[in-house]
């Protein structure tokens, strides 16, 4: 190849390199403002938030799915005050892409609470203070007061019901009942001990604690809602309110206790997620209405459900 020729070639190279270059710049500033309009048609908006500290449960690799009986970690972020308030009251965010919940709070900035798995399934193990994250927040309707704290004042106690990772959804909502000074009880389950992480920020909330394993290495042995049921049967004459996150079977054997013991419930639904903006539909469940409305988004309209709402048997797909 003649000098003159291979130096055509490489201009040419050079050129689709900066025309990709470009059109990648064009593409990710597309994106940023299409996830932003999203989020702002939610009441969201995007944001920068710059990680002020990481908390990691004991000194293990967190990826080994452990740390000190009852931890797990925290990413802190550095928020301004005005935006503090905004995502708490609100609730739900979306950090780097990953739906989170918020769940704890200081003067500088919001805690997210994260089991071991969630940081070695995700991009957030690898960060580190001082690292520049992009926050979408808030996102969905989670545990508003004006939806929960006038039933739980005429409640004689509130009944939180948590299996596995859904722990995290229930301790900025026990804080807020405390504040309000409402008793409240703890259920938690999970298949192992492993698995009850993040106990020891509800022991100054709540009046009590039951534990429950499915291989029975700590608490009562079996489903957590055996000592539900036990604990509602014991007390036929006083009303509750449950207020549950977790999977999908525990938290239909909890509304199903809600309702053959006559007590309100309100579940935060767990759902696999494509977009996390309520564009794609892939985590829409059913609920009461027909049509269209006979669907809502668990990212959107969600998490949180009043438990009556929702239709909990499971729909089959016809077989071709």
């Amino acid at each position: 190849m003649s000098k003159v020729a291979l130096a055509a070639e490489e201009q040419l190279a050079a050129s689709f390199r900066q025309q990709k270059q470009a059109l990648d710049q064009r593409l990710a500033e597309a994106r940023r403002a299409y996830r932003g309009q999203q989020a702002h048609r939610k009441g969201g908006r995007a944001h920068d938030a710059e990680l002020a500290r990481v908390e990691k449960a004991g000194e293990d690799d967190v990826t080994e799915r452990r740390g000190r009986e009852g931890e797990g970690s925290r990413l802190w972020l550095d928020l301004p005050e005005p935006l503090l308030r905004y995502c708490v009251e609100k609730g739900s965010i979306a950090v780097d892409g990953v739906s989170l919940t918020v769940a704890e709070l200081d003067a500088g900035g919001i805690a997210i609470a994260l089991v071991p798995h969630t940081l070695k399934e995700t991009t957030l193990g690898a960060l580190k203070p001082g690292d520049q994250v992009e926050l979408l927040a808030p996102l969905g309707h989670g545990f508003f007061e004006e939806d929960y704290l006038p039933v739980a004042q005429a409640a004689d106690e509130v009944l939180h019901v948590a299996g596995g990772i859904g722990i995290a959804a229930l301790l900025l909502l026990a804080r807020q009942i405390a504040k309000a000074g409402i008793r409240q009880q703890l259920f938690f389950g999970g298949r192992t001990a492993d698995d009850l992480v993040g106990t020891e920020g509800f022991e100054s909330y709540v009046e009590g604690m039951t534990l429950a394993t499915e291989n029975g290495s700590k608490g009562h042995r079996g489903f957590v809602t055996a000592p539900l049921e036990e604990y509602l049967a014991a007390r036929p004459k006083q009303k509750f309110l449950l207020m549950a996150c977790g999977p999908w079977a525990m938290l239909r054997a909890t509304v199903d206790l809600a309702g053959r013991y006559g007590h309100p419930c309100l579940v935060s639904m767990e759902n696999r997620m494509g977009c996390g903006l309520g564009v794609c539909l892939g985590c829409s469940i059913r609920v009461e209405g027909t049509g269209h409305a006979a669907y809502e988004r668990v990212c959107t309209e969600g998490p949180v459900f009043r438990a009556e709402r929702v239709i909990w048997e499971r729909e089959e797909i016809p077989k071709i």
